[in-house]
């Protein structure tokens, strides 16, 4: 998700929420004298000396800042944090710290920082001043539009044994860093839109560098003051582990006009004083990675760090990835000056790139680049599921679509980690399903479930992406939260996430009922009804969707409430009221009759997109089948007349087709209508990319994006794109639930053309895996599920149990 025009930045941005009032106390908040609003951006170090008699067998606390904090133990990183999350939803982090403490002195640092500015408003601003306000900031922000912010602070509780060290006690110091700064991400990248991790500078002239030592070094360290206006906000527990901090090759030099500069970074190489060197490094595949220069030397010498998903031409435009020539990187960029004594630079923010580019401008004095690290970031999921093929390009789209996945999943999954890292219910619903089948790890999208709940707007709504400073309502995106409470149906066994939150799910579908018009339809609504990227732009409301010149109806809109409609009975049968339930049931009725009397198109044999029956796509038709509104019979010729032979998702002409994105309902079109066979067909689209050598999948088609035919995609590591990952064990090699929460086990292959497959998805019980092998006019098929799943394998309708762990079967092709 993005929004490309600045006419729309206005509609993002929000005024921070307020500080909620502290009377008691500071709650254990701590700070700097001088951190108040209008020093922000500030880098604060805190550390804590104590001494202990013996090394304890553990050493619990509970850690917390606003808005950030990198967490020392004896000079070694332990921990980060915290999760992102809002401000009633504030994440504390449990650490034990025993593993790092030792006997006799111990010190325990922090760095903090905050970045989040107040709007600039004139008292008794107007509403027409705070959007003004909103919109201009997006330009002068120098935090990502994910954070939320009350008060800069730091809190770290102690448990009650050991010595009383937590920051409600005396003894803790801190030091405001003056080399330490942040800029504008969108002013650096100019042509797209950017709210992510903002660029940072380190001036290390007056930066500090030993705050985490043994000994306080150097001037401007004082105690710590209480703050209480950081307590105003709601703590909770973090259930999310720590994200991973994982040494990975950082890449290697592909392009300088400095020989020597050839072997960096696994050499050193010196660039001479009072001169100029550019080094474009490239890495094998994309990564979201904390890097760390080092250097000597150089005092004066500034160093240009510059990260890119992609390089490219005069036009802007980036073709193969793996192209070099004289193409260039376009991105945000860190700068360090160098103040001639060894360093190690390095951002407090990940960065996310498949290229990076270094370039050095010397003073008076040469400076040596030591070398070039990089610690891999993210959600730490361990991955189960794997697919392997006589087709190897299955394979190749199935990791580049985990690698997508695992780049876009940290606090939050993430719609892009390069461009937004921000949480959109859309994107999201297709990434907690690769959790599932990849991971088996539910954890994620739990927060997500939770996280968009918690985002109550207009009324019953949720925002487009959450957490978030700005203000993005996407009224079809509420829909398809309702279609995650379904899919954690199916696939989860704990009722829980859907329990608390299916008061929510209510005021949701509700939320819709007053735009029914007589017809049975819907009519237009006064927020962004954004379904798919078609080409139309960010500041569409009329195009995609279309709505009839009379009535303002939408049968495409009809159509995703029809959808939820249908997953709230069935969630309020199993979970909530059978009275509601029912309701529900006879409102999907109603809506499905309406879409049939009035969408339906039979000299076309398609349904339209609104009651005018002049517009036809891909999504009203993929929808109309998997909803039922078409019969089996009429759902094959549908997906005849919606997909052009041998060319992917495409669709013929006259047809609006989908994205990569919306492709995940294409495909789900086809399994409902018994048409699984078709599917391998649908990834010659991502065959293509291969092409291309995209190392994660991208966000948009070159030449179909906003910015015109001219264009390329914007953002190269969209996991919105990734969902074949989870399809070719859902759809290919057929695993899946038979039962809600995976009470029994499905097996139903689609293998097409292929002549062996070997697959392992997991399961809440634990992996099942298959092999099918071709044998002749059989399948020769093995499957090995936990024993305490049963199921079925499912060929050519007919049903075969699998009564053992380990069940082979001879099946015939036909």
């Amino acid at each position: 998700m993005k929004f490309h025009a600045l006419a729309a930045a206005a509609l993002l941005l929000m005024a921070a929420p307020p500080v909620l009032a502290q009377a008691d106390s500071a709650q254990g908040w701590i700070s700097h004298p001088e951190a108040g609003p209008e020093a922000r951006p500030i880098v604060l170090h805190f550390r804590r000396a104590f001494d202990l008699k013996a090394r304890p067998p553990s050493f619990p606390v509970r850690v917390t800042a606003d808005n950030r904090f990198i967490l020392y133990v004896n000079g070694r990183r332990v921990a980060s944090g915290p999760s992102a999350g809002d401000i009633d939803h504030w994440r504390e982090e449990s650490i034990d710290l025993a593993p790092f403490l030792q006997r006799g002195g111990n010190v325990i640092a922090a760095t903090v920082w905050n970045g989040v500015k107040p709007l600039s408003l004139p008292r008794d601003a107007t509403p027409a001043q705070v959007t003004a306000a909103q919109g201009a900031s997006l330009f002068t922000s120098t935090a990502p539009l994910f954070q939320q912010s009350v008060a800069t602070g730091f809190r770290l509780i102690a448990g009650q044994e050991g010595p009383a060290i937590g920051t409600g006690t005396p003894g803790w110091r801190v030091k405001r860093d003056a080399g330490r700064g942040f800029a504008n991400g969108w002013r650096q990248v100019k042509n797209w839109y950017y709210v992510a991790g903002n660029p940072e500078t380190i001036d290390a002239s007056k930066a500090e560098f030993d705050f985490a030592g043994a000994q306080e070094k150097g001037g401007g360290w004082q105690d710590a003051v209480p703050a209480p206006q950081a307590a105003g906000r709601t703590l909770v527990a973090d259930r999310l582990p720590q994200q991973s901090h994982v040494p990975v090759p950082a890449g290697k030099v592909v392009r300088t006009g400095l020989p020597a500069a050839m072997a960096f970074p696994g050499r050193p190489v010196t660039i001479p004083a009072n001169s100029k060197a550019t080094l474009l490094i490239q890495r094998d595949a994309m990564v979201a990675a904390y890097p760390e220069l080092s250097v000597t030397g150089g005092r004066g010498a500034r160093i240009k760090m510059l990260w890119a998903e992609a390089l490219y031409d005069e036009k802007k435009r980036k073709g193969d990835r793996n192209l070099i020539g004289d193409r260039k990187p376009i991105g945000i960029w860190d700068i360090f000056i160098a103040d001639g004594q060894p360093r190690r630079f390095a951002p407090l923010w990940w960065r996310t790139w498949r290229f990076a580019e270094i370039t050095v401008e010397t003073a008076d004095q040469p400076l040596t680049l030591q070398g070039l690290r990089a610690f891999e970031t993210g959600y730490p999921f361990e991955q189960v599921g794997q697919f392997s093929s006589d087709d190897p390009q299955l394979q190749k789209i199935f990791d580049i679509g985990w690698r997508t996945a695992r780049i876009d999943a940290h606090e939050t999954y993430m719609d892009t980690a390069y461009w937004e890292q921000l949480q959109y219910a859309g994107d999201t619903r297709l990434q907690m399903l690769i959790s599932y089948a990849v991971a088996g790890d539910p954890r994620l999208a739990e927060q997500a479930i939770d996280a968009f709940a918690a985002s109550n707007v207009d009324g019953g709504l949720i925002e487009g992406a959450w957490p978030t400073r700005g203000n993005n309502v996407i009224a079809p995106f509420a829909l398809l939260w309702v279609g995650m409470l379904d899919d954690w149906r199916m696939r989860q066994p704990d009722p829980a996430p859907i329990v608390r939150n299916i008061g929510r799910m209510r005021q949701i579908i509700d939320w819709f009922k007053p735009y029914q018009t007589s017809a049975g339809l819907l009519k237009k609504n006064p927020q962004w009804n954004f379904i798919d990227w078609v080409g139309q732009p960010a500041t569409d409301r009329d195009i995609f969707p279309s709505y009839s010149k009379e009535g303002q109806e939408s049968c495409l809109m009809s159509a995703l409430w029809l959808g939820a409609l249908q997953q709230g009975a069935a969630i309020e049968a199993a979970f909530g009221d059978a009275a509601n339930g029912q309701r529900y049931g006879g409102m999907a009725q109603q809506v499905k009759a309406a879409i049939r009397q009035h969408c339906w198109v039979p000299a076309r044999g398609l349904f339209a997109d609104n009651p005018d029956g002049g517009r036809f796509s891909q999504h009203m038709n993929a929808l109309a089948i998997l909803y039922d509104v078409a019969s089996r019979e009429e759902a094959r010729g549908i997906i005849d007349k919606i997909v052009a032979p041998g060319k992917g998702i495409d669709a013929p002409e006259g047809i609006t087709q989908v994205s990569y994105y919306f492709a995940w309902y294409l495909a789900q079109a086809l399994v409902h209508a018994g048409e699984s066979r078709r599917y391998l067909a649908l990834l010659d689209t991502w065959r293509d990319l291969l092409k291309l050598n995209y190392t994660t999948w991208p966000e948009e088609r070159d030449g179909s994006v906003q910015g015109g035919q001219a264009m390329s995609t914007r953002s190269d590591s969209h996991a919105w794109s990734a969902h074949p990952t989870a399809d070719l064990l859902g759809i290919v090699a057929g695993i899946g639930p038979d039962a809600p929460g995976y009470a029994r086990l499905k097996v139903e292959p689609a293998p097409g053309s292929l002549r062996q497959l070997h697959a392992t998805a997991a399961t809440p019980s634990g992996p099942v895996s298959v092999r099918y092998q071709k044998a002749g006019g059989t399948w020769k098929v093995e499957i090995r599920r936990p024993k305490d799943l049963p199921g079925d394998f499912l060929w050519n309708g007919k049903r075969y149990p699998l009564t053992r762990t380990t069940t082979k079967l001879t099946v015939p092709v036909r």
